[in-house]
């Protein structure tokens, strides 16, 4: 690998989720690819995030089952929680997905690299010591957990969420900081299985960048299941007492001292750091990295996807995913798009939330003449049938040609709906497109219909 030439076609830096896709898209597409990644392939989402959280989240969904299977007539006299068997699934399943990624990639033809990769000047990527040039590179290396909320605290007192796939035993007493969903699963995960939970954010309410129909049911749900949370909360103090753990913590409830056994940071941030952004004239000392629609940055011949992209509230694999792909064809030669509108954001608590497009407060802003449509999931039959009393379909559309510009659910299933809501969205579908669609009986998503008729009923 010399300086003098283009070695490879494309250059992926990062191997998880949106750097695997981008990888072998542009194996696909016939150019010569090298992926470079200096932890482990499937990176922060299948190793430490939202795959073995997701897996807990269906454990802790199974116990929430109970409660259902008692309406039933389906009694567990005694109930038994093993979670060393737990543990032992999520390593096993970990070990398949990584076996998993690897094969792909190299039957793909993709070339691979475990180092660290790092920007030195146009077209040019040091790895291992050695100068390796390409006509295009596309950074992926995701996120990083995020100390700043937390930067006045002792650190020694604190464990960020790769303590919980490490332990051997659910901790009694847990304080969860941060104002990332995945607090919100994990809340719920310990509750479920024993732990006393009390969940500390620095905004007004849960999810309070989505539509205040989720955000207010799902905080109705979080604290049926047993969880404490403190809005508009900041741990300002934390010293060890006999038994634990006290903590300072002030939110709209006023002070409070919390004893507790362990305290866990959410948060995470883009992980910007020894990526060389300033070789290339790109500004490291930002939050995250700015890119147009072709997910192009500043710098020429240079790509930015997924975490790296974007505001942590929007950080997800599947963004990464889609955008990895476009990044590639791009780098092809293509002009392809990537329309923020069509992520879902999604997160596995129960009851699951998936939400697509804009809220109705940013519809409004946005310009449109909004008119919403809400069908509550108790009033559908399954949703009788599930016992779904916090669920509900949301649509938000704009008037005058009825054009659906989100649609947003919390309830049983959520997630697998999220697909064909992303799809109406991506093919600008309107009112009475989804009015006229055939929804199976009995399932849920026959409220995404409901909903929409209760817009096209104000439109008149």
């Amino acid at each position: 690998m010399g300086e003098g030439g283009r070695d490879y076609d494309v250059i992926v830096i990062g191997g998880g989720a949106g750097g695997v896709s981008a990888a072998m898209r542009a194996a696909r597409l016939k150019m010569k690819v090298l992926l470079v990644e200096s932890g482990h392939l499937g990176g922060l989402c299948m190793n430490r995030g939202c795959v073995p959280f997701t897996h807990f989240m269906t454990a802790s969904g199974i116990l929430g089952d109970l409660d259902l299977g008692k309406e039933m007539g389906i009694k567990v006299e005694v109930l038994s929680k093993d979670f060393n068997i737990l543990m032992a699934r999520h390593k096993e399943l970990l070990g398949y997905l990584g076996q998993g990624v690897n094969g792909m990639l190299r039957k793909s033809g993709v070339e691979i690299i475990m180092a660290k990769g790092s920007l030195e000047g146009k077209a040019t990527v040091a790895v291992e010591g050695k100068r390796v040039r390409a006509k295009n590179v596309i950074l992926a290396t995701g996120a990083r957990w995020d100390e700043r909320g937390i930067s006045s605290l002792p650190k020694e007192f604190i464990a960020n969420t790769d303590h919980l796939l490490d332990m051997n035993e659910i901790p009694g007493r847990v304080l969860l900081l941060g104002k990332s969903p995945w607090g919100i699963e994990i809340a719920q995960f310990l509750r479920r299985f024993g732990s006393e939970v009390a969940l500390a954010i620095p905004e007004k309410s849960l999810l309070s960048s989505e539509s205040r129909t989720i955000s207010s049911r799902l905080s109705k749900a979080l604290k049926k299941s047993g969880v404490v949370i403190y809005n508009r909360a900041q741990a300002t103090g934390i010293k060890k007492v006999r038994g634990g753990l006290s903590v300072s913590v002030s939110s709209e409830k006023g002070e409070a001292a919390l004893e507790v056994d362990i305290v866990i940071s959410v948060d995470r941030t883009s992980s910007l750091e020894g990526l060389g952004l300033e070789t290339v004239g790109l500004d490291s000392n930002v939050p995250f990295i700015r890119v147009n629609e072709k997910l192009e940055t500043g710098a020429e011949g240079v790509y930015a996807i997924g975490d790296l992209t974007g505001l942590p509230g929007r950080h997800y694999s599947h963004v990464a995913s889609s955008q990895g792909i476009i990044a590639a064809e791009n780098a092809s030669g293509k002009s392809l798009f990537f329309n923020p509108r069509t992520a879902p954001r999604v997160l596995f608590a129960k009851p699951q939330v998936a939400c697509v497009g804009l809220t109705p407060k940013e519809a409004t802003e946005a310009g449109y003449d909004v008119v919403t449509g809400t069908a509550p999931l108790s009033m559908n039959p399954m949703g009788m049938i599930l016992s779904q009393q916090e669920g509900a379909v949301e649509v938000v559309a704009e008037k005058r040609y009825g054009e659906v510009l989100g649609i947003h659910i919390i309830g049983a299933h959520a997630s697998e709906m999220a697909g064909a809501c992303s799809m109406a969205i991506q093919l600008e579908a309107t009112l009475n497109d989804i009015d006229m669609a055939v929804f199976p009986h009995p399932t849920l998503s026959e409220s995404i219909a409901e909903a929409a008729r209760e817009c096209l009923e104000q439109i008149g």
